[in-house]
């Protein structure tokens, strides 16, 4: 995994290379446009994205906690931000829970996400080679409501590897996110022809994969009954496979239980699918430890991927890493920040809260946190230890 500092030790000084990668930082956030008049503003727009985004490392969960967080933070880390210094308290101010919050919920959050995620994704692949593989999904923001009393939901990309978003749009309230794989995918920095997005079956749909082709976006798609005759025609394709041996198997055991997977796949001629290369079908099965099988199902998918990219194994290891997007991205955000309990609704504001999330998710994949929690709880007892994470 791509990252600067991996195993460095954490510490309440800095040096110049830290405050050069903290800069950079800093200088993304300054694409992103002030929308505030210039008389009376006290703090600029890039220091109070960068107040919240640490905040949020240390845990904050909303506009209170964020608040509160940002006066707690450590003079040498303002200094480094770049805050005001208020000579009658010969201190260096911090910005209100009422500046953050009039903030996040009036910057462009289009911008916001186009930033951020651009920033993220060059972080996480400037030492990469081969395919970027990206899972696509959308998620309910339970506790934020739109003006027309609808939840907010946003639709992201994740990449399968690092963990990072690097893409977000939000869902209009009149439609849902099978309407915006391009809106997603026109922003996003790739190689055509080296970029392979993943999706449930909910995007199992003839425009999605004409869409993702058309931006040299290469797709694994899971068929289920919403597309019948497709499903049908693979089933009837795949029968007689499942009489011979498993091109590919892999097996795990945990918590008292033996799970094995079994893959094959076959060429998509005579399809009517677009731009269909290969089909496959996996078939999971799971044991106790004594052997006896407890569950067994089978899942049939189609990809526009062949040869030495669609083997058994590659189009397992998509199909699977596709969930992850549920456990490390939607999960944390609602067990770390708490995201479905935060009743922020105004304007940009959720998106906003969502992105700041994710831009301090992927501080930490980069630099190869697994705890996520527990991280957020070590920087919450000591502010100063975020530079380290915003480093990249």
């Amino acid at each position: 995994m791509p990252s600067c500092q991996t195993g460095a030790t954490l510490s309440n000084g800095h040096d110049q290379a830290t405050d050069e990668k903290v800069a950079r930082l800093l200088e993304m956030l300054r694409q992103v446009k002030d929308f505030r008049a210039d008389r009376g503003k006290v703090y600029d727009l890039h220091f109070v994205l960068a107040v919240a985004l640490i905040a949020t490392l240390a845990g904050a969960t909303g506009y209170r906690q964020i608040g509160r967080r940002a006066a707690d933070l450590p003079q040498g880390l303002l200094t480094q931000l770049g805050a005001p210094y208020d000579h009658f308290s010969g201190a260096h101010a911090t910005p209100s829970e009422s500046t953050i919050r009039e903030v996040l919920t009036n910057v462009d959050a289009d911008l916001l996400d186009l930033v951020t995620c651009a920033w993220i994704h060059e972080c996480a692949t400037r030492d990469q080679s081969g395919d970027l593989v990206i899972a696509l999904d959308g998620k309910v923001l339970r506790g934020a409501w739109t003006d027309e009393n609808k939840q907010v939901k946003l639709f992201a990309a994740m990449t399968h590897a690092e963990g990072t978003v690097v893409a977000q749009t939000l869902v209009p309230d009149d439609t849902n996110e099978i309407t915006q794989v391009d809106n997603l995918v026109k922003n996003l920095r790739h190689t055509r022809g080296r970029t392979i997005a993943t999706a449930d079956a909910a995007h199992t749909q003839f425009r999605t994969a004409i869409l993702l082709r058309k931006r040299g976006i290469d797709y694994v798609l899971t068929v289920k009954g919403n597309q019948p005759k497709l499903h049908q025609d693979i089933f009837r394709r795949c029968l007689p496979l499942l009489q011979e041996t498993p091109e590919h198997e892999e097996e795990e055991r945990s918590h008292g239980r033996v799970r094995r997977w079994s893959i094959w796949t076959t060429d998509a001629t005579g399809f009517r699918f677009p731009f269909a290369r290969t089909i496959a079908i996996i078939r999971r099965e799971e044991f106790d430890l004594e052997g006896n099988r407890t569950t067994k199902e089978y899942a049939f998918i189609v990809s526009s991927l062949r040869g030495e990219r669609a083997t058994p194994a590659a189009i397992h290891t998509h199909v699977r890493l596709h969930w992850g997007i549920e456990n490390r991205l939607h999960y944390i955000r609602d067990t770390a920040w708490r995201e479905d309990a935060c009743h922020a609704s105004r304007g940009n504001g959720p998106r906003n809260l969502a992105t700041i999330r994710n831009l301090a998710l992927g501080l930490l994949r980069l630099h190869g946190v697994r705890k996520i929690k527990e991280t957020l709880e070590h920087i919450a007892a000591d502010r100063q230890r975020a530079l380290h994470y915003l480093a990249t």
